[in-house]
């Protein structure tokens, strides 16, 4: 049990979004505002001479209780705070939606605290709460058109502020504060008048098309701040000039956070540049816009890639972006030149119902962004598994649709469902003329148990590590060598020269309690990336076939490549259904879908 420190004297300021669930924000834009709040009081307290790091903090979801340190000048946060804030809210909201734009009320206070081993209690603290939550303040400010209300109480008013001529305590209102158990009076001062753009010349009675399009990108989105202008160069230049990879582009300039949006009717940069423009920067403060152009210089040449380039240049010095691109530059990966995408489908049994299944899927956009974004979940019946799969990967493909990449298809199964027969199933049902998903596809098995127990997972990235320094086919182990005779498979296994394992035959979809473990159980706890099986053929049936998909010059790394190309059967010395239906379970531990979270299904 934790015992509470020492009362020690602190500066206390309480930091709250005005308006945080109002119903115009989504769920994004909530994110992009608790983003954004913590970003403004690092800027403003970095550029006071404060160093918020140094501070105790306690999230307060639509707001913060920040603590200074011990001896922290107490003028600073009442002479610099305010305007700094101010200066750090407006470089913000400029580049936010509206629904993600923010106003603040920030309460200062000074007095004894002490943490309990919960949280930091005091009666300062409550008092600090308090004069924020009172209802003249919250209608005053309302009235105002402020950005900031900052309101202190009257002790830290009459110790700190009324001494000191140069912190004009002229300029505070007292205000009487009665909330809950709290009387007293709270010292309001405003902040930060709202910035309204000048008047615009009367609209000619016949507006130029292209002039149309500009206005209605500038509509009180986030490139308002740009000049008109500006946009109309950017719009000649990027009309119709082709987006190498145009999903990801897009998907990258909104980041992990943002599910890609729809770009079916985007057939030029320009297109992709307006789409963008409705959405919110991130914590960097670069909207997405932006990033998607600097994306876009870097995979061009020649005078596209110099005149984006420029723009880009010109723009970040006026919204003083430039530090914040130079270091998004930096760590951002590049496009792989032979990029692949990644659907990944997780079937789990209904706890009680042996007839119904939970099915999620996680769509990748990015081939160099992991984790993919979750799809959802819904709960199916077993009988229609192969068809409801089937919705899932024309929903993906029709987000795909643009992009010129191969994709793979990977089935996170648990050991009850890890003899689906995931290699004969196919897409497109609805035509009538169903097409295996082996010949458009990747196709791989996951191990669900492996994934969720993470005492496997340090074996099983130096299997993955090794196999991909060494991928010589000779670290894939068959059953039944005399010189293994008599030794458990797990003994054999705990060898980490072996990275692949044939297992003799389909495994069991349950495992006997307190029976010894078998292939499956022991390649997975070992940590192999590479199990492979076939429903009809037993390991020595398989041999030719694994030595012609292993035979290639890179080995176990171009499994999954050699797999589909038998499948076609261009060189394959062997019987078709050899190919067609060995089960290769391909689990790369650098690839993981965090379950951390109860997956709520929508029953069909």
């Amino acid at each position: 049990m934790a015992h509470p420190t020492q009362a020690l004297d602190r500066t206390i300021v309480v930091v709250d979004v005005v308006g945080f669930t109002a119903p115009d924000r989504n769920s994004l834009d909530r994110l992009a505002v608790r983003q954004g709040m913590y970003e403004v009081l690092k800027t403003a307290f970095a550029e006071s001479g404060l160093d918020f790091d140094s501070c105790a903090r306690e999230d307060r979801g639509d707001g913060a209780l920040v603590l200074l340190p011990p001896g922290t000048m107490k003028s600073l946060v009442a002479d610099r705070l305010p305007d700094r804030m101010v200066v750090a809210l407006r470089r913000y909201n400029h580049t936010r939606t509206p629904q993600a734009r923010m106003l603040l009320r920030v309460s200062v206070n000074s007095g004894e605290v002490l943490n309990d081993g919960n949280g930091w209690v005091g009666e300062a603290v409550d008092t600090a709460f308090r004069i924020l939550d009172a209802q003249p303040v919250k209608d005053a400010f309302a009235e105002s058109g402020r950005m900031i209300a900052f309101i202190s109480s009257e002790r830290f008013f009459t110790d700190v502020i009324e001494k000191d001529p140069g912190l004009l305590p002229e300029s505070y209102r007292a205000l009487p504060a009665s909330v809950k158990t709290f009387t007293g009076m709270a010292y309001l001062r405003l902040h930060g008048e709202v910035a309204t753009p000048a008047p615009q010349p009367p609209v000619p009675a016949v507006l130029a098309a292209e002039d149309l399009v500009i206005a209605d990108l500038m509509d009180g989105e986030v490139m308002d701040l740009i000049p008109h202008k500006d946009l109309l160069i950017l719009r000649h230049q990027l009309t119709r000039m082709v987006v190498p990879h145009l999903a990801v582009m897009v998907s990258r300039a909104l980041g992990p956070a943002v599910p890609l949006p729809m770009i079916e009717g985007i057939t030029d940069a320009w297109g992709a540049f307006q789409l963008l423009a409705d959405f919110n920067a991130g914590p960097d403060g670069i909207p997405p816009a932006v990033t998607f152009l600097q994306l876009l210089a870097e995979n061009l040449e020649g005078e596209q890639s110099t005149m984006i380039a420029g723009w880009i240049a010109g723009q970040a010095r006026a919204l003083r972006l430039e530090p914040a691109l130079g270091n998004q530059q930096r760590i951002r990966p590049p496009i792989p030149k032979c990029p692949s995408l990644h659907l990944v489908i997780m079937l789990e049994p209904v706890s009680g119902d042996p007839e119904r299944c939970k099915l999620a899927f996680w769509r990748q956009d990015d081939p160099e962004v992991w984790p993919p974004a979750f799809g959802g979940v819904r709960e199916i019946g077993l009988d229609e598994v192969e068809f409801r799969v089937d919705d899932v990967i024309l929903e993906t493909e029709a987000f795909w649709a643009d992009q010129s990449m191969s994709a793979s298809v990977e089935f996170l199964l648990p050991r009850t469902l890890i003899n689906l027969p995931v290699q004969r199933w196919a897409k497109e049902h609805e035509t009538g003329h169903p097409r295996p998903l082996r010949y458009g596809y990747r196709l791989a098995i996951r191990s669900l148990e492996r994934m969720r127990t993470k005492h496997w997972h340090r074996a099983w990235n130096v299997r993955w590590d090794s196999m991909m320094k060494d991928p010589d086919a000779d670290r894939l182990h068959y059953p039944g060598g005399a010189e293994f005779e008599g030794h458990p498979i797990d003994a054999i296994l705990s060898n980490e020269h072996w990275v692949g394992l044939v297992l003799t035959g389909p495994p069991s979809s349950r495992v006997a309690p307190g029976s010894e473990p078998d292939e499956l159980t022991s390649a997975l706890s070992s940590g192999l990336p590479v199990v492979l099986w076939h429903p009809d053929a037993g390991p020595e049936k398989l041999r030719e076939l694994l030595d012609w998909v292993l035979a290639a010059e890179h080995g176990f790394i171009e499994l999954p490549d050699r797999r589909k190309l038998a499948i076609s059967g261009m060189s394959a010395p062997f019987k078709n259904f050899l190919a067609h239906d060995l089960v290769v379970m391909w689990d790369d531990p650098k690839r993981v879908i965090v379950l951390d979270q109860p997956l709520i299904p929508t029953r069909l």
